[in-house]
């Protein structure tokens, strides 16, 4: 037996030591500028928690090495911590470096965790001083983004200082090198110097506003930090929504054999109106494509079954079905209808009025209820089912008292009616004795 529990007590003293997750509590804000942290905000009841828990265990084993340190915090406990960094859902997952915020937005996988830290820990721009710098930026990226500014190597122009300036900002968002016109190959040959560049795709960009603001270099960036069609998830969709861009959703489920071909073929169509006619669509649209119907249908308040695809429009939260079935997809039917959606000649769906709030809030009601009960069966019945219980038995226990309280009225008024009973009968053995009796 004292073997059996030893053996226990090394299992989670080990399970401790190789997680290198860190529990905080309310002293973290008197620690908060010692080096950099990785914080994940959590509350206990939180499904989405749950799943996220082995993926965040590796990650901290993966960073053991970095110097940021892997941190957690019980938001249900500790709910004073979470509103001084903002934060109103979970999980969610931050870098800190003293005053240095920024909050994880893209896919809850641990590639994705880890490329965040490596992004936010850099510096803002990086040095990419050669060609074969240059070939290993592309070989690091080769399925993601960089941006480059080429130029002198003189920090006092203009436009590195906004390009800097914006790199500082959107740090943990993307890549930024700084390099010479000796820093890229002969193939790439942008129009100017100094010029700024997005490497992505398997090609390059580049970026030519006439006016080159500030605002409008800070636009060009976010809106190119995607590749052409990117597989999304609920947890980026709203940094994806930063772009300003109208999102083209393509959801599928690779697991449905008896789909398989459909699912190839919605995909393809996909792929080609995002690379093929960039020119006229990338303005406007973000292509995407996913396999979480549940995030279409938190857009949609409704239960969708893939295939979907669907428009939204990320600043009147409007979206759009096609008129067509998904089944008879093509390049002109999907041309026809992005063509329709940004002329205004399609009927939106959605929007943030009224009704569609109160039907939010009920939506959210019923999906919370859900993923407590999925998470954890006991939670669902402390929660739900232990105050069911005390209010039915208080509702029993007054029913039962008012029965209570009505019995002694009937049996009083029984005993009235029994005493008039025995009086009759008393007076009538009186009338009917002998009269020498009543004499008497």
């Amino acid at each position: 037996m004292k073997t059996i529990k030893t053996a226990i007590l090394i299992g989670l003293f080990v399970g401790c030591i190789s997680s290198h997750v860190i529990e905080l509590d309310q002293s973290f804000l008197e620690h908060r500028n010692d080096g950099m942290w990785l914080v994940e905000f959590y509350a206990p009841w939180c499904g989405h928690c749950k799943k996220l828990e082995p993926i965040y265990r590796q990650v901290a084993d993966t960073l053991k090495s970095h110097p940021v340190k892997v941190a957690k915090i019980d938001c249900t406990r500790f709910s004073s911590i979470a509103s001084v960094f903002d934060v109103s859902g979970f999980p969610t997952i931050k870098f800190i470096n003293g005053e240095t915020v920024y909050t994880h937005r893209g896919e809850r996988s641990e590639e994705d965790i880890v490329e965040f830290v490596k992004k936010a820990s850099g510096p803002p721009v990086r040095s990419m001083a050669s060609i074969g710098k240059f070939n290993e930026g592309k070989l690091e990226h080769k399925d993601g983004v960089f941006f480059l500014y080429l130029g002198d190597g003189n920090l006092e122009i203009d436009l590195y200082k906004k390009y800097s300036s914006v790199a500082e900002k959107m740090a943990a968002q993307a890549y930024f090198y700084a390099g010479s016109e000796k820093t890229i190959p002969k193939d790439v040959t942008p129009t100017k110097f100094p010029t700024v560049l997005v490497i992505k795709d398997r090609t390059w960009f580049e970026y030519s506003a006439s006016d080159a603001s500030l605002a409008s270099l800070e636009q060009w960036i976010n809106g190119e930090r995607f590749t052409s069609f990117p597989k999304a998830s609920g947890g980026n969709i709203n940094d994806m929504a930063e772009t300003g861009k109208s999102l083209v959703m393509i959801v599928v489920n690779p697991e449905d054999r008896e789909k398989a071909d459909l699912t190839h073929r919605i995909k393809d169509v996909g792929q080609t109106m995002a690379s093929k006619y960039r020119e006229i669509y990338h303005r406007d649209f973000q292509f995407l494509w996913m396999t979480d119907v549940e995030t279409v249908n938190s857009i949609t308040m409704a239960f969708l079954a893939t295939p979907v695809i669907l428009v939204l429009n990320t600043q009147t939260h409007y979206y759009y079905f096609p008129d067509f079935e998904v089944k008879d997809i093509t390049i002109e039917t999907v041309s026809d209808f992005l063509n329709r959606v940004r002329d205004g000649n399609i009927q939106p769906m959605g929007g943030t009025g009224f009704l569609q709030r109160l039907k939010r809030i009920f939506y959210d009601l019923f999906t919370t209820v859900i993923s407590i009960w999925q998470s954890s069966r006991w939670l669902f019945l402390l929660m739900f089912g232990l105050p069911t219980a005390v209010v039915s038995i208080v509702c029993y226990s007054i029913c039962c008292m008012e029965g209570a309280d009505d019995v002694p009225e009937e049996d009083s008024d029984l005993k009235e009616e029994g005493e008039e009973e025995t009086g009759q009968e008393i007076e009538n053995l009186e009338s009917s004795k002998p009269f020498h009796e009543k004499a008497d």
